[in-house]
């Protein structure tokens, strides 16, 4: 089975480094699969209890590190926020019943709900949401969350056990909507790194077995009423084709599908229910500390290079958009005209590379100064989606000169270790959904040292920008600068759009309640129930 699943892979001509562990994982979830199908005995859900597949494991259940998606999603489960995002992308209250803002914007005053119970019964109190703060804004405290997110709060205050005071160096009109973190009652270095430390969310964390499944237990005093689930499970199944098969069988009660045949196919079968999501932004991130992205040339050229209406249509079946960035269409701050820069043009694409200085060599491929024009282009495996994405693009740079190798490794690996410490020439990464339309967290200069801006991108006029958006109050003023910003980042293209494609919730018609958010699918799972 491993021989096979290497034909598999090198077919098409990718590589993966520590291949043996992946493949073997890869070969393991067909295998199950397989098995199932075959009539072997699974883990079924009972009446009140529900089988998750997810993509990959979380790489820590601690709120203060949790930097992924899969991880994010895990403390929802765990921890309440001071606010909550709902489906609607808007902030609502959680651990927070209300809140007062100061007229210049430099005060929040936070009212706590008196009936918020740790996981251990004792009540929630004001120093607890203080003391998660205080070793945020630490700067010996480890700590993995972008700190750019909260650089504008200057002190955290506890004034009695119902009231938490945040006081900012600065206006941020962005700050109520990242007030989503995870409330801990342990935090900092002393806590495993996986943990969890102590929460307050709906559930609690039974068993955790690596690369297989978590399990979680409902919390019977969570203030917002009893979960209706008794027991939810994760079931770690990396491969959507496997996800697929599971679904089909009933291994699993539900997963996050990104292909829209794959939701076809399973609505056909009346037992389930598919919610369409709006997703976050596909696109090609670009080192900039590579030399070879360093002339904007280059980077407008492999955008002109690529016919993104083509995979709309081809590979997702028309279920998506053509991207402007990372501001979603749903926004209020979106700019349609940023997803117009680049139309398909190879020709126009081949100009600006020889205005550049590159120049095709005996096998086509450009090259300057004894440098080849060719890189690695990163993605994770298992995702059906994106390695159809990514054989697409390395096709179509192809034809203007530019030689792409590609490189799958799992999910949290590629991110936790590659993305995050920039360790990458490109990536093909799906944005993450936000509420809030600020962007300094991936293209701020100061986000480089103290949030999640990997590319190594500066531009003193997009810091203004941004800047200037967070000080402004009124929504029609912000959307301006964002508007603007869009463009500014359009131009100078640190990162390639491709398109939004939707995401399928796929559940089992028995599930009730399951209402998705375009940033999670959890973020009202108190309310999911079976009868």
């Amino acid at each position: 089975m491993e021989n096979t699943c290497i034909a598999m892979v090198s077919v098409d001509g990718v590589r993966a480094r520590k291949c043996r562990g992946l493949l073997a994982a890869w070969c393991g979830v067909i295998l199950v699969a397989a098995a199932l199908l075959g009539g072997c005995s699974v883990r079924q859900a009972g009446a009140d209890s529900l089988i998750y597949a997810i993509a990959a494991q979380p790489s820590t259940l601690i709120p203060l590190q949790a930097v992924d998606i899969v991880s994010r999603w895990a403390v929802e489960l765990l921890y309440d926020g001071l606010v909550d995002i709902n489906d609607r992308m808007e902030v609502v209250p959680a651990l927070a019943e209300r809140w007062d803002v100061s007229a210049d914007g430099l005060v929040y005053t936070f009212h706590l709900r008196s009936d918020v119970r740790w996981h251990d019964g004792t009540l929630l109190t004001a120093e607890d949401v203080a003391r998660t703060y205080r070793v945020l804004l630490d700067p010996t405290a480890s700590v993995a969350v972008p700190r750019a997110d909260y650089q504008a709060i200057a002190a955290v205050e506890a004034p009695d056990s119902g009231t938490v005071v945040l006081r900012l160096s600065a206006p941020d009109a962005s700050l109520l909507s990242k007030l989503v973190l995870g409330i801990a009652r342990e935090t900092g270095g002393s806590q495993p790194a996986r943990g969890p430390a102590m929460g307050t969310g709906p559930f609690m964390l039974r068993e955790w077995q690596a690369g297989d499944r978590l399990v979680f237990d409902r919390h019977d005093a969570y203030f917002a009423g009893r979960p209706g689930l008794r027991t939810l499970t994760w079931q770690v199944v990396p491969d959507t084709a496997a996800q697929v098969l599971l679904l089909e069988d009933g291994g699993v009660d539900g997963a996050l599908l990104t292909a829209a045949t794959d939701a076809q196919r399973l609505m056909s079968r009346q037992v389930f229910r598919v919610y369409a999501v709006p997703g976050g932004n596909l696109q090609i991130s670009l080192q900039l500390a590579n030399p070879l992205f360093q002339d904007v040339r280059v980077r407008q050229a492999l955008a002109l290079a690529l016919d993104r209406q083509s995979m709309v249509s081809g590979l997702v079946g028309g279920d998506g958009t053509l991207s402007a960035g990372d501001i979603l269409p749903i926004s209020w701050a979106y700019n349609p005209a940023a997803a117009t820069v680049y139309p398909y043009d190879p020709a126009a694409a081949r100009e600006l590379l020889a205005q550049a200085g590159w120049q095709p060599g005996s096998d086509g491929i450009l090259s300057k100064d004894g440098r080849r024009l060719s890189f690695v282009l990163l993605t994770d495996a298992g995702d059906r989606l994106r390695r159809e994405v990514a054989l697409m693009v390395r096709q179509q740079w192809a034809q203007v000169g530019v030689e792409t190798e590609l490189l799958f490794l799992e999910r949290t690996t590629m991110v936790m270790e590659r993305v995050l410490k920039g360790q990458f020439d490109a990536a093909l990464l799906q944005s993450s959904v936000r509420a809030d339309p600020d962007l300094s967290r991936r293209f701020h200069s100061r986000s480089i040292s103290q949030g999640q801006n990997f590319l190594s991108y500066r531009n003193p006029a997009l810091d203004a920008l941004l800047d200037a958006a967070l000080r402004q109050s009124g929504q029609a003023e912000r959307a301006a600068l964002y508007r603007e910003a869009q463009m500014v980042l359009a131009r100078d293209a640190p990162q390639i759009n491709l398109f939004y494609p939707t995401a399928f919730l796929v559940m089992r018609s028995d599930v009730a309640g399951v209402n998705p958010s375009p940033m999670s699918p959890f973020w009202n799972v108190q309310d999911w129930r079976r009868p």
